[in-house]
């Protein structure tokens, strides 16, 4: 990594898993061996993306930390993607191609990090509902640029410990799964970073399936158990 800063696109960085990767990408630039960056919220609004990116950084100022060597903006999701070198999708399964799709030209040589999970809700569990392709992360590199580095990753990690920048003990492993054996490479040095994750390197993208089906499992587990944010941890 060189001293300019890595930009990094958070598109639907406004919903719950969105929010805490904003926040957790940004705090890098407090630690001594993070990973510097600059983290654009990408959202369909504009004004809304903004709106959050302020959010973001008020919510670490009430939190203590001092944001004067932190960036966070906010834009449409197409201009944050043009800016950024890893673009982060976080929105659902049934939105993300079409996104990616209006978005393709800003796709070219990037990497594109994908934590999303094909899955819907019958009676008061879910299900895990892959498409064809056997994963989102196949279907997402099937429709994105042959250019575009593809890294399956964050599928595992509850949303209210990645928001939970303060008080958050728990280690949480995070798998990481890509064909392109660089990506794989900056995007564990990434999670290295984020505080209360620990990556694993799960493997190749066909792989991806098997960490996909694993979140509606945890989200079962938690509802049948009366118990909040689990996450997977390997001994």
């Amino acid at each position: 990594m060189n001293s300019e800063k890595l930009k990094i696109a958070v598109l639907g960085g406004t919903g719950n898993i969105g929010e805490g990767m904003v926040l957790r990408l940004a705090l890098q630039n407090l630690m001594p061996e993070g990973v510097k960056n600059e983290v654009i919220i990408g959202s369909r609004s504009k004004e809304t993306a903004k709106e959050a990116a302020k959010q973001a950084l008020s919510e670490l100022e009430n939190c203590g930390f001092d944001t004067s060597g932190i960036t966070i903006t906010g834009n449409s999701n197409l201009e944050a993607a043009q800016a950024a070198k890893i673009i982060i999708p976080t929105i659902r399964f049934d939105y993300v191609l079409p996104l990616l799709n209006d978005i393709r030209e800003a796709l070219e040589n990037k990497i594109l990090i994908t934590p999303v999970v094909p899955m819907v809700k019958e009676g008061d569990l879910f299900v895990y509902k892959p498409p064809e392709e056997g994963s989102a992360a196949l279907a997402i590199q099937k429709n994105v640029p042959a250019s575009t580095k593809v890294v399956a990753a964050f599928h595992n990690i509850p949303a209210g410990k990645l928001r939970d920048v303060v008080k958050c003990k728990a280690v949480h492993h995070a798998l990481v799964c890509s064909d392109d054996a660089e990506a794989k490479k900056l995007v564990i040095k990434l999670t290295e970073h984020m505080g209360c994750l620990k990556p694993l390197d799960g493997g190749s993208l066909k792989q991806a399936s098997t960490m996909e089906s694993l979140t509606p499992l945890l989200i079962n587990l938690a509802k049948l158990n009366g118990l909040k944010d689990l996450g997977i941890n390997f001994s």
